[in-house]
């Protein structure tokens, strides 16, 4: 891989880092009062995704055979897949608007939203950071190491879905269950 695309590689990283803390900064501040949160996904939400960044190291020096070599196409194909990863979540949370927050939560007068990528995804958001994640990760050059991160990303996303739509439906009723019974969780027409 060269130096410029993995500078590039970097450089996304921490820009992406620097948009979700801008994001959560300026949601905190513009949002409605909370009527009701839900903090266990704030923790283990991370927690799976530092494990699966911990477990891939070892597991791609206990597999060296599933291991294969970065190349710089490789590597710019990787990279414009995460940017569409990336814009996919932040036009989620703008869409959003003032109903985005890092936790699940309800909002007083908290309705559904069914603008911009809502229209085809219940959870775009998610959706963008698996595909930015799955894309990024694949710089890791080993298939068993990527398998595991992934692994780790997948039971993070799950978990925060089930609290989420468990939430949203509890607190939005039928508004929410009309929703999702027509659209899907991830992927427009596939689940």
């Amino acid at each position: 891989m060269g130096h410029v695309l993995g500078q590039a590689i970097k450089v996304t990283l921490w820009v992406w880092v620097a948009a979700e803390i801008g994001l959560q900064m300026r949601q905190l501040l513009h949002s409605e009062h909370t009527e009701r949160t839900e903090w266990r996904t704030l923790v283990v939400f991370p927690v799976l995704i530092a494990a699966g960044i911990e477990l891939a190291g070892p597991v791609r020096h206990a597999v060296p055979a599933l291991s294969y070599r970065v190349t710089a196409p490789f590597a710019l194909i990787v990279l414009l897949v995460a940017w569409a990863g990336i814009a996919l979540r932040l036009w989620a949370i703008i869409t959003l608007g003032r109903f985005f927050r890092g936790t699940v939560h309800i909002q007083q007068h908290h309705q559904v939203v069914t603008s911009g990528p809502y229209r085809w995804v219940r959870h775009p958001a998610y959706s963008g950071i698996l595909l930015a994640a799955a894309a990024l990760s694949l710089i890791m050059g080993n298939v068993a190491s990527w398998a595991v991160f992934m692994v780790c990303c997948l039971l993070a996303t799950c978990y925060r879905i089930r609290v989420e739509e468990r939430v949203l439906t509890e607190a939005l009723g039928t508004a929410y269950t009309d929703y999702a019974a027509r659209t899907r969780r991830l992927i427009p027409k596939v689940w």
